[in-house]
């Protein structure tokens, strides 16, 4: 392990030396017009003393209000390809930023947890007027969305999930493969070194080998580059990444809300994920038999919505509307 942990060390210094001459002031890129757009379709909020981004969406579906909560280390921007579909079915749709994520407020000098993310979603609910809502996730939101859901069972949560639908996400620690970077950014000093190192050719490396076949495109990767960097939220990525520790300490809890669920789950994989490999899929199946997972085609990788957002819709919709239907809520306009 120390040998291991040394040439990971070895590796990153050399790293930084390589790059350390052209990218060592990371400067903010510029956001682009679907950037902008999807900035001026959201508004900030103060919930639990943060600043916080989030879209609030009418729709015109009988399905009631749907909260969409994202991965490491993206945003709501990640739901964009899937929204019109979703808008048809649902009357309302919730797309927040998490704390540290998108146009959200990044703090550094912060400890990021997952049971303070899922304050902001309840707070959020609460000041939105949400009394019940369909619960979409993925990556790091599918954590935020079982601590919310450990709350549901024991009837602290403030709303009512419907059901919860999750993508590719690490529930197991034992089935999860972190990435390079995220081993880096977990290391003492070398995480800080990595964080305030960030830089494009480094994220989009790493970012597009967590795709299948269907990786992002130039244009693709800059956009979520730009979301990073946001504020200079690169600097804050190795707190951010509290989560995978947080995983393995909170597992019996996590887990656990997902074993006690009164309510219909269902897991939409794609197979070709090298952060959740084809492991996963026995796994869920012998903990939570009486809930439903769905691998997508062999191609699909670590990101459902954006690579293959038909087949990701069609699955999660049929889901849906094999739920009862519910009175649809309000709608802001």
């Amino acid at each position: 392990m120390a040998l291991h942990i040394i040439s990971i060390f070895v590796v990153v210094l050399a790293f930084i030396g390589w790059h350390a001459c052209n990218y060592w002031c990371t400067s903010q890129p510029e956001l682009s017009v679907r950037l902008e757009e999807w900035k001026q379709r959201g508004k900030i909020d103060q919930l639990q003393g943060r600043s916080i981004f989030y879209v609030d969406e009418a729709g015109n579906g009988p399905h009631g209000t749907l909260i969409c909560l994202h991965g490491f280390p993206t945003s709501s921007y990640d739901w964009i390809k899937i929204l019109p579909d979703l808008k048809n079915e649902f009357s309302r749709i919730i797309l927040l930023d998490f704390l540290g994520f998108g146009f959200s407020e990044k703090p550094v000098n912060h400890t990021y947890t997952i049971q303070e993310q899922s304050h902001i979603v309840e707070s959020l609910a609460m000041k939105e007027n949400i009394k019940s809502a369909h619960i979409l996730a993925h990556d790091y939101g599918d954590t935020v969305a079982l601590e919310l859901l450990g709350r549901h069972n024991v009837d602290w949560l403030q709303f009512k999930i419907l059901s919860l639908t999750m993508l590719n996400g690490g529930i197991f620690p034992e089935t999860h493969k972190p990435r390079l970077v995220q081993k880096l950014l977990l290391m003492p000093v070398v995480g800080y070194i990595t964080s305030h190192l960030f830089n494009y050719p480094m994220f989009s490396f790493g970012f597009d080998e967590i795709f299948g076949v269907n990786k992002p495109t130039e244009e693709d990767d800059k956009d979520f580059w730009a979301l990073l960097c946001y504020n200079h939220g690169y600097k804050a990525t190795y707190k951010v990444i509290n989560f995978l520790p947080e995983r393995e300490t909170f597992r019996t809890r996590w887990v656990g809300a997902l074993v006690n669920a009164q309510i219909k789950v269902l897991m939409i994989y794609g197979p070709a994920d090298p952060v959740n490999p084809p492991e996963f899929v026995s796994l869920f199946k012998k903990t939570v038999p009486k809930q439903t997972i769905i691998s997508l085609d062999t191609e699909v990788g670590h990101y459902p919505q954006w690579e293959d957002p038909a087949s990701t819709t069609r699955e999660f919709l049929q889901f849906i509307k094999s739920q009862k239907a519910v009175p649809s809520q309000g709608i802001k306009v």
